[in-house]
């Protein structure tokens, strides 16, 4: 075979590998999703809202918006830490691990180390995103899979995303950032944050404190 042929084939096989990801990917969010709205009791999704109002500086009753709801439902299943200290997501992958397959549990992984992160969008084609991370400006792509998103322009995102082959998938809402001050004093307070604890890493940084910067400018 020459080498044109070989490099053909090899762009064919990863781009079947990308397309099996985003689709076990998929697969595995809807099944957790399932799985958090079956089990978890009543007394998690009562402490669950009252620390997520708390957060936010919200009155104990005050009903969610759709884009709150939202991220709601991505905070509980991802980072939420229940009355025993796990996730939801990390208790649907212990307690299906029978029925999930290795390459599902390994996929999994990349969903429990996922954050809620601050992207800056260049570019929104029909198939991909580009896009660069705000935390070293590494430039990335996110694959589309499909999904139109009229709403999407250049600018400051939240996302989660999860590695896949070629291109990363976004998981969950787009939510927009108002201004590139916000970004910055992001960036900032996790920067004094390491000064003080040497070992904090970007994805713990924004596990605990990326609320408070999604809704506190």
């Amino acid at each position: 075979m020459d080498m044109d042929g070989s490099i053909l084939d090899l762009h064919s096989f990863r781009k079947a590998k990308q397309l099996q990801g985003e689709k076990n990917a998929l697969r595995l969010y809807t099944l957790s999703k399932d799985y958090t709205e079956r089990t978890a009791n009543i007394r998690e999704k009562v402490r669950a809202k009252h620390l997520f109002r708390q957060t936010l500086g919200l009155a104990p009753e005050a009903a969610f918006s759709p884009i709150l709801q939202e991220v709601f439902q991505d905070w509980f299943l991802f980072d939420y830490k229940t009355i025993q200290g796990s996730s939801m997501f990390s208790l649907f992958l212990k307690n299906n691990s029978r029925q999930l397959s290795e390459s599902d549990l390994i996929q999994g992984a990349l969903f429990l180390t996922s954050v809620m992160e601050p992207i800056r969008i260049l570019d929104v084609s029909q198939k991909v995103i580009s896009a660069y991370s705000a935390e070293d400006n590494t430039s990335f792509l996110l694959s589309q899979h499909g999904v139109v998103r009229p709403e999407l322009s250049i600018g400051w995102y939240f996302i989660r995303r999860i590695p896949i082959q070629m291109y990363d998938l976004p998981i969950g809402p787009f939510i927009s950032i108002q201004s590139n001050e916000a970004v910055k004093r992001l960036t900032e307070t996790f920067s004094k944050s390491k000064l003080k604890v040497p070992d904090l890493t970007w994805r713990a940084f924004l596990k605990s404190n990326v609320l408070y910067f999604i809704f506190g400018e």
